[in-house]
């Protein structure tokens, strides 16, 4: 059906998402909060209530040392002002210079520790290096200069909300629009009915060799820090859920080394090189010598990310080994190690959802980022699934309130992060960026803003060029970064609108983002081994291309919201094959009984063996012209020569 067909019959729902259109609108409440705006406000009654406390230290206090102090207690550096010698001048400046690098060390590590340690070592050092007599004039200026910042920021932020209002107005004249024309021209293929070619299997290839390293084999990743983007885990997280889509599209009925490697991934993650650094951010962020458990309380950057991978490997595969009791032991330090499974991370994460007064709870410590909360609300949706609870529609509507009043502007574009502790955000961190990561992340889940920040996101960001190229603007911030490895550049943020743009149905957008990604800014390589990859591009950003090269239409939701169908979970698989020399295009099980394979050698053509299960035992299976008994386990084996693209049909032989 054409895509003009189906807009003439839409209703008053969504073709998808089974949402009304009129969800898609940004709601008046966007960004009207009450929680952040109680530690908003908390935080500067404390702030005026300890300034108070310094400004009463430094004007009746006779005592210079603790005059001095006192100073120091309304801004880092205050005080040193105040005793105004050349030390104290010369301990200012440097301390100044600090103050980015302890807000940046709080931000980036949750090192809360950080920007405490050098206010009040200002402070303290005020007073050491006080003489008898202070400069008088430093109390009314820095007063002056405080409230002149807090009352700029006052400003900017309601000239910003004001803006943002303005903005929301001119989004929802064309959002339902835009998200019904895109829905009609999107397609939802029919399962089993794909196949991939040759280049993009190279592309796979190479995420299945670094699934295939051994555990302490870390070559294939980019190792700056394990704090923020680039760090480890995201890489690790990134591969399971490429080669699950994958293996949910394309060869459901193939285990073998796809499941081995995904399986592999999983275990890495939590080993002491990925998951040691929350001792680190227990100790500085939440003062924790003791337990760094880093499950139990916060941490959705670790937690959530497990709960859908292992989500994805179980409901792709069937298999439950991570919901027997201690299968996931996460290695923190060589001596604190902790247990749990699929249902135990599960119902931690459940239960944060529910003690946090924002529903979304903290990655680092005390700060709460939307784009982790929306991966481990996927983990829930799966677990949901998988587990037969009933966490993900039991919190629904706390965290759909949550996001669009607590992490949501006023236009309904959504929020990178804020601080539990303090209420306040970071402006400008990502614009286009996050909209295209959030646009997939919330998709099973929260359909209707889903759609609304794709339709927003490409129309603002996109523009189509008379030479049939597309242009890309109002990028700022992280938007001109490579997330991976914090390289400048505008290619990245390509991959991510091509995988959005295929999530979507808008094939057009997606072919022409990876035509500009692997074309004009990360050219296209073959490795030693046959595999293909872009130049330059991070590993994370690398898996994110893949996706946009595997996925299509819906592809992401199905795979959370429902996995494989019965015909498949019934069916035979392929349970071994030779890798790298075997690369599977296809295996699908459309009647439960036989199975659909397309293979490609993966180096030189030749006789390869076969290894199938989940057979019906004592039945003669064909394939290839060859005929085998499956064994009493189900199980068999083929011999079969695989040269170029290699079509091929196991059937069950009919009894005469």
């Amino acid at each position: 059906m054409s895509s003009t067909s189906k807009l003439e019959k839409l209703g008053a729902e969504s073709i998808v998402g089974n949402f009304e259109w009129k969800d898609v609108l940004i709601p008046e409440y966007a960004g009207k909060g009450t929680v952040k705006r109680w530690y908003q406000t908390r935080t500067l009654t404390q702030y005026v209530l300890m300034a108070g406390v310094g400004l009463y230290a430094f004007y009746e206090a006779e005592s210079p040392k603790v005059r001095a102090a006192g100073l120091g207690l309304v801004f880092p550096g205050a005080g040193l002002v105040g005793v105004f010698t050349l030390p104290s001048m010369i301990a200012f400046v440097i301390s100044s210079t600090m103050i980015p690098l302890a807000l940046f060390a709080w931000f980036g590590a949750g090192g809360v520790l950080f920007p405490i340690l050098l206010w009040a070592g200002t402070s303290g050092l005020a007073a050491l290096l006080a003489r008898d007599t202070l400069l008088d004039i430093a109390g009314p200026l820095w007063v002056a200069t405080c409230l002149g910042g807090i009352a700029y920021v006052t400003y900017r932020t309601q000239s910003a909300n004001s803006q943002a209002r303005i903005k929301r107005s001119r989004r929802n004249e064309y959002l339902i629009e835009s998200v019904q024309q895109s829905q009609a021209a999107g397609e939802v293929a029919e399962p089993g009915s794909r196949e991939l070619d040759l280049k993009t299997l190279r592309f796979l290839q190479w995420f299945i060799e670094l699934g295939l390293t051994a555990k302490d084999d870390f070559s294939y990743h980019d190792i700056i820090d394990q704090f923020q983007t680039s760090a480890i885990r995201y890489q690790l997280y990134e591969t399971v859920s490429d080669l699950g889509v994958y293996q949910f599209i394309y060869a459901p009925n193939f285990h073998g080394y796809v499941s081995q490697a995904m399986r592999n991934v999983i275990e890495k993650s939590l080993t002491e090189r990925v998951v040691g650094f929350w001792k680190w951010e227990s100790l500085w962020g939440k003062f924790n010598a003791h337990n760094w458990d880093p499950i139990v309380k916060d941490d959705i950057m670790v937690s959530g990310y497990v709960l859908q991978a292992v989500g994805i490997y179980q409901s792709n595969t069937g298999d439950d080994r991570y919901t027997r009791a201690g299968s996931l032991e996460f290695q923190v330090t060589k001596t604190q190690r902790y247990k749990y499974d699929f249902r135990k991370i599960a119902d931690a994460v459940y239960r944060n959802f529910k003690e946090c007064s924002y529903c979304l709870f903290s990655c680092e410590p005390n700060w709460i980022y939307t784009m982790c909360n929306l991966v481990g609300i996927s983990g829930m949706v799966l677990a949901e699934r998988l587990l037969g609870v009933n966490y993900a529609s039991d919190i629904k509507k706390n965290f759909e309130l949550g996001l669009e009043k607590e992490f949501t502007n006023p236009d309904g574009t959504i929020l990178t992060i804020r601080s539990e502790l303090t209420g306040f955000t970071i402006p400008g961190l990502a614009g286009a960026l996050a909209d295209g990561v959030n646009a997939i992340l919330c998709a099973a889940y929260l359909p209707h803003i889903a759609h609304r920040n794709w339709a927003f996101a490409k129309r603002e960001t996109l523009r189509w060029k008379e030479d049939g190229t597309i242009e890309m603007l109002n990028l700022v911030g992280a938007d001109k970064i490579d997330p991976g490895n914090y390289k400048a550049g505008i290619g990245a943020i390509r991959a991510i609108f091509a995988a959005a743009a295929a999530e979507f149905g808008d094939n057009a957008i997606r072919d022409e983002m990876l035509r500009q990604l692997d074309e004009d800014y990360h050219p296209v390589f073959e490795t030693a081994s046959g595999a293909l990859k872009n130049t330059g591009l991070s590993t994370l950003e690398q898996g994110t291309a893949l996706r946009a090269r595997l996925s299509g239409f819906q592809d992401w939701v199905q795979m959370i919201t429902q996995g494989p169908p019965e015909n498949v979970k019934q069916g035979p698989i392929l349970a071994e094959a030779p890798f790298p020399d075997v690369l599977v295009a296809k295996a699908y099980s459309r009647d439960g009984y036989g199975l659909d394979l397309v293979l490609y050698p993966g180096k030189d053509a030749g006789f390869f063996q076969l290894g199938f299960e989940r057979l019906q035992p004592g039945k003669a299976y064909e394939l290839a012209g060859k005929s085998v008994i499956a064994s009493k386990g189900g199980k068999a084996v083929f011999e079969v020569r695989v040269e170029g693209r290699t079509a091929l049909s196991l059937t069950p032989q009919l009894v005469n």
